[in-house]
């Protein structure tokens, strides 16, 4: 058993979007930190999105104004600090006249403009396809509307906020696992699979899909927040149609599915909504590829099959159960603070999406300041491109 003589301010357990936020944000504050991921950084539910930084259109019909607002405001935030891997895309969404009103798309679409305040991003409009974008829909597709969103690298932005973590002195490893964490009065000392043993003063659980699991295994605390395990699935086809543009597709269930220009060949098609028991080794079902095919032939006038699929990724989100149905589960994030010794806080973080990664960082800092000696308590990852 090694120990490393270093005391840490924080020791973060996870390499996705969030941990690696929450790293690159302390460590510019002078912090001391340490991240252990057991796969690579950026490998599993931070890679496996639908690469949108979004506000969240939909989130509107639950009434979610806040998360919509925060995540307008950060969407335009990414889209200034991540230049290289973001750009602006238009989304059209078909009107069907069994499913949303036109009135209440418009609706949607007014306080999608307005909420998140100043934007560069162009606003919506009302779309008529015998005008513009003839010949990808069905003829019964007579009007829609088109929106804006950010197409985002995933991957890259977690590796990008890695790399600006450790150019500030963060310590960063991959492939370990945490294996225990004990509390003290001095603050956690934590095991690492390599008989590694680390000291820090305060323990962020930012594990994802694997929460719990390291709150009852790892950690051994009495008591967690029950959340929902949710798999969103998708396919990669060659490009459906040649236009630079997205579309967000209705559904008889009240779920979308969107379909997004992918690396200038390919369409990228999802996602879905299934809840699952378990985050290990997630896989497209049967049913799911039925569903998604089902979605795009009866919106193109281009049909696909089983056989046009060329690849598929599926990704676990874990949300905050609240016994709702799944698309109807909050995407907003929770913050579990443990003082139980005051000398010694762990922080657990429940839900999030990417979108709102720097946001949550960020106020995990505040969250955390009683707790800290913070050279610089000035907010500064909203302007320093990455």
């Amino acid at each position: 058993m090694s120990f490393n003589k270093q005391i840490y301010d924080i020791f973060i357990i996870g390499g996705g979007i969030n941990g690696a936020g929450i790293a690159r944000d302390a460590a510019g504050r002078g912090l001391k930190v340490f991240l252990a991921e057991k796969n690579k950084v950026g490998s599993a539910t931070s890679s496996w999105s639908s690469k949108l930084i979004h506000g969240g259109l939909r989130y509107l019909e639950n009434y979610e104004f806040k998360l919509v607002k925060e995540s307008l405001k950060e969407r335009e935030v990414i889209t200034s600090i991540a230049p290289s891997i973001t750009k602006p895309l238009p989304f059209i969404i078909p009107h069907s006249k069994k499913l949303r009103s036109k009135l209440l798309i418009r609706l949607g679409l007014f306080l999608y403009d307005n909420l998140g305040g100043k934007t560069k991003i162009p606003k919506s409009s009302k779309i008529n396809f015998n005008k513009k974008y003839s010949n990808i829909l069905k003829s019964h597709f007579k009007v829609g509307f088109q929106y804006y969103d950010v197409q985002v690298d995933d991957k890259k932005l977690v590796e990008m906020n890695i790399e600006d973590a450790k150019k500030m002195g963060a310590h960063i490893v991959e492939n370990r696992k945490v294996i225990n964490a004990n509390r003290s009065k001095k603050g956690w000392e934590i095991l690492l699979d390599n008989d590694e043993v680390v000291n820090s003063k305060i323990l962020i659980n930012a594990a994802g899909p694997w929460i719990n699991e390291i709150v009852n295994n790892v950690i051994k605390a009495n008591k967690n927040k029950s959340i929902r395990l949710v798999k969103g699935s998708h396919i990669i086809i060659k490009k459906l149609y040649d236009q630079e543009v997205a579309f967000t597709l209705q559904n008889d269930d009240n779920r979308i599915v969107f379909v997004i220009p992918y690396k200038n060949v390919y369409s990228l098609i999802g996602t879905t909504e299934v809840d699952v028991n378990s985050p290990d080794n997630p896989k497209i079902s049967n049913g799911e590829i039925i569903y998604l095919i089902n979605t795009i032939n009866n919106h193109f006038i281009k049909q696909i099959s089983e056989k046009d699929i060329l690849d598929t990724f599926s990704g676990i989100r874990p949300l905050i159960e609240d016994f709702k149905d799944a698309s109807k589960v909050t995407r907003d994030y929770v913050f579990d603070l443990n003082l139980e010794n005051k000398n010694s806080p762990l922080l657990n973080i429940y839900g999030g999406k990417l979108t709102t990664y720097r946001k949550l960082s960020e106020n995990v800092i505040e969250e955390l300041t009683p707790y800290l000696s913070i050279k610089n308590s000035k907010n500064w990852t909203d302007t320093k491109v990455l």
